[in-house]
């Protein structure tokens, strides 16, 4: 009988929250997980942006102290209640966000909230001109959003392999190849493959093999080499036992191999011989994953 271990659950929304402020963050941007504060008024509504649909929240006495700071003066309590949402929805621009965090081409669905109604939870913030802005939905494209490769990633190494041709044969035909056989290339490609895509050709010439790679429809600004999008393979390591010929010679099936009590918090993640990560084995939505714990970015792990 197969028992599942007993895996930590990770909501997949803190996750997806989390994530967004962890990429932000490595990129220099000021953003924090934080909760609404209950006591307050807010203004919620939704945003149409280059990266999609995403939903966010603001303190309305702080946006309105900051697009008007002689509101109070002017104008009394209840004509604010009153014409508040009117006034943000008048305007073109009423809230600015950093470009490369959130943008958006227009709001809509502009409401009035009150702060004893929102859920406690850890919500990714943004500092504005006009206060905090709480991000209640991300936009879907966020965790896809393409950048340019992190110094740490040159180091990892990829197969390239040159493919001269192909050919079929049936399983009789494998099955009778002999020493001796002449096995003719049906197909001559000529292709340079990298994580088992094509990336270019080659041609023969007296130095060797002249290569031309395959342009890649990619912004210069977001990659920096035609191969920045290719897959890396991971490998997700459990254990590493040392074993003598003797025990490996005893293998048997339903054997029992001994896991030490700290397995499922210290899982590697590597690419070829190198550890890149180190993570605990969780679940999300029912599958495995792996919480990273630590990331080997530094000259350290070279």
């Amino acid at each position: 009988m197969t028992r599942t271990p007993l895996l930590r659950d990770v909501p997949r929304l803190h996750y997806q929250r989390s994530q967004a402020v962890a990429r932000w963050l490595r990129d220099g941007h000021p953003v924090q997980l934080s909760r609404v504060p209950r006591q307050g008024r807010y203004i919620s509504f939704y945003a149409q942006g280059r990266l999609g649909l995403w939903q966010g929240l603001i303190d309305s006495d702080q946006w309105l102290q900051a697009i008007w700071p002689q509101w109070s003066q002017v104008l009394g309590r209840s004509f604010v209640d009153n014409n508040l949402l009117e006034l943000f929805r008048l305007l073109e621009r009423p809230l600015e966000l950093p470009p490369q965090l959130l943008d958006y081409q227009h709001l809509f669905d502009v409401q009035g909230v009150d702060g004893a109604v929102l859920e406690t939870a850890d919500l990714p913030c943004i500092a504005t001109d006009q206060g905090p802005c709480w991000v209640l939905g991300l936009p879907a494209d966020t965790a896809r959003e393409p950048r340019a490769l992190q110094p740490w990633t040159r180091r990892l190494q990829q197969t390239l392999r040159v493919v001269l041709g192909e050919t079929a044969l049936t399983p009789l035909q494998l099955r009778r190849l002999a020493e001796g056989d002449l096995l003719m290339i049906a197909g001559q490609t000529c292709q340079l493959l990298l994580a088992g895509r094509c990336i270019g050709q080659f041609t023969f010439i007296e130095e060797g093999l002249h290569m031309e790679l395959t342009p890649e429809d990619i912004a210069s600004d977001l990659a920096e080499c035609a191969v920045s999008p290719l897959p890396v393979k991971l490998q997700f390591v459990l254990a590493e036992l040392t074993l003598s010929m003797a025990q490996l010679n005893d293998f048997i099936e339903h054997q029992v191999l001994p896991l030490g009590p700290e397995a499922l918090q210290q899982v590697e993640v590597r690419v070829g011989e190198r550890c890149i990560a180190i993570g605990e084995l969780v679940r999300l939505d029912g599958r495995l994953g792996l919480e990273l714990r630590e990331v080997y970015r530094g000259p350290g792990n070279e």
